[in-house]
């Protein structure tokens, strides 16, 4: 099986910033192209002829925890290719290049930034001048938001949204949740932005007009109601989650202007109602961790747009390699994870299940700093059922790389401590107090003079140094990765049945569960030297 050149560069920095007080500030910026362009989706040769219905925009939204920043800005178009999203990053003056996270609705009635929807199928679509000024437009409104940042509380919430999204491939695999994150003045309390993560194709409409879809409807409603920056974040909306159908047969196709209101103004209805319940407060953490992982491109039909310049090459993508990226961030009690194009909706399940431990509500971003098609596990990318993801997918390596992303990710931060539930200093967590007991059962006099460095990563409980010497066995949570001879992965509840004897490693290694990188030959000794 082909695989990835894993991590091939991984920085695991942390923003741990405790108790400093949280800023915020938002802006909005219009992108609406002021002269004829090719739309973006559905197929090539769609030329705006019929003007704007409604203008398309950047928003964004600068959070602050003591000195460290966080950038959100995202864009109404169908996404914007890495090296674009670098170009950004370049120009913001405000935030840390890393830590501008650069999102696209993904409608589908917006100019096309990739290149694939020209005049004919060797020519591009892209408008260079037109991406230079989303470049400019998106880095000044990062900027804009940053000099409005004010002492603010945030609240997070959590909805079902039914009857807006709809699942065309397998039905019964969807994700009707929506997390909504609001910010408002300390001063005053008044908002200064609410962002609604919910996946779902906008691409009611499809015709000769440019609109944001049911984006526009969701920004008016809220806007008009609470007042600030609306923001909507796209989630796992790839294969395929799009707005469900109108049950009229007699609505003209790709006009049902009616539906894109109705689902806009429901998905803001519903975040409003269930963020005005939501607890506020400004005594919040801001952590950071990211990822860039290299994939092979297995779309020969890209590789052909690359060399002929449809889709235009870069630092990030050449002719058989892509380089992207994932962040992991938690603010306060929620925690969100980037995803770099239209991830499937089991995928996006997954990432739910895998990160709530480290935070609630999951906010899953997709369309994150990249645009690379469909994202699809290696199970499913080769069923017929999902020919027309495959053909838009960059190749099967990237929906398991980017799992692996937040699992690597996910082993460097603990488990969350809910707010106003906070331990005591020094208390230990559960998962700490296992291991100390499993200390108790070492053998000195089976060790004798054996020395090693054990590194456990185990997901929902953090990162420990198991280190074996003089007869003794320590635990800690300091150390570095280089001084350890074994690296053992695994979910905190699967390592501690196995070291309680209540399940089998071998079983566990065999499922994936238990990942062991390192000498297998030291990682197994621990089964001698421990009772």
């Amino acid at each position: 099986m082909r695989f990835l050149v894993f991590a091939t560069v991984y920085w695991a920095i942390a923003m741990s910033c405790w108790a400093q007080g949280l800023q915020a500030g938002a802006a909005a910026n219009k992108i609406t192209p002021t002269k004829q362009v090719y739309l973006a989706g559905y197929a090539p040769n769609r030329p705006n002829t019929g003007g704007v219905h409604d203008d398309i925009w950047a928003r964004a939204l600068v959070v602050q925890v003591g000195q460290e920043r966080l950038a959100i800005v995202v864009c109404d178009l169908l996404g914007l290719l890495r090296d674009d999203v670098q170009k950004i990053r370049q120009r913001v003056k405000s935030v840390p290049p890393n830590r501008v996270m650069v999102l696209c609705t993904h409608v589908h009635s917006a100019p096309d930034t990739i290149g694939l929807w020209g005049p004919t199928p060797m020519q591009s679509g892209r408008d260079e001048e037109y991406v230079n000024f989303v470049i400019e437009t998106a880095a000044r409104t990062v900027d804009e938001a940053a000099s409005r940042l004010q002492p603010a509380t945030v609240g997070f919430a959590k909805t079902n949204i039914e009857g807006v999204a709809y699942n065309y491939r397998v039905e019964k695999i969807l994700d009707t949740e929506a997390a909504v994150m609001q910010l408002r003045s300390k001063a005053d309390g008044k908002v200064i932005a609410t962002l609604t993560n919910f996946a779902c194709h906008p691409e009611v409409l499809n015709n000769d007009q440019l609109t944001a879809d049911f984006c526009h409807w969701y920004y008016q409603t809220v806007e008009s109601k609470v007042g600030g920056v609306a923001i909507f974040a796209n989630g796992a909306l790839g294969g395929m989650i799009s707005p469900a159908p109108n049950p009229d047969p007699n609505v003209p196709k790709g006009r049902d202007w009616a539906r894109a209101e109705r689902y806009g103004t429901t998905i803001a209805n519903k975040a409003l109602e269930a963020i005005a319940n939501a607890r506020f407060s400004d005594d919040v953490q801001l952590e950071h961790r990211e990822a860039t992982y290299t994939v092979t491109l297995e779309n020969e039909r890209f590789r052909m747009e690359l060399a002929a310049g449809i889709i235009p090459a870069g630092a990030s993508l050449s002719n058989d390699k892509i380089t992207t990226e994932s962040h992991l961030i938690r603010l306060g009690d929620a925690v969100m994870f980037t995803m770099p194009g239209e991830v499937l909706p089991n995928i996006g399940i997954l990432l739910k299940r895998l990160l709530a431990p480290y935070g609630d509500p999951v906010f899953l971003f997709g369309l994150a700093n990249d645009e690379l098609g469909y994202i699809l596990s290696m199970a499913d990318y080769y069923l017929d059922l999902y020919s027309y993801e495959r053909s838009m997918s960059v190749g099967s390596e990237i929906g398991h790389a980017m799992v692996q992303a937040a699992r690597q990710m996910m082993g460097q931060l603990a488990a969350r401590t809910p707010s106003g539930t906070a331990t005591a200093q020094g208390e230990k967590s559960a998962a700490e107090q296992e291991l100390e007991k499993y200390l108790q059962r070492f053998r000195p006099d089976r060790a004798g003079s054996f020395k090693a460095t054990y590194r456990l990563v185990l997901e929902g409980a953090g990162e420990f140094y198991l280190r074996i010497a003089d007869g003794k066995a320590t635990l800690s949570k300091e150390g570095s990765p280089s001084e350890a001879a074994v690296t053992i992965k695994a979910p905190a509840e699967v390592f501690l049945a196995i070291i309680n004897g209540k399940r089998d490693p071998l079983d566990a290694y065999n499922t994936g569960e238990l990942q062991v990188e390192g000498d297998i030959g030291i990682a197994q000794y621990l089964l001698f030297v421990f009772e």
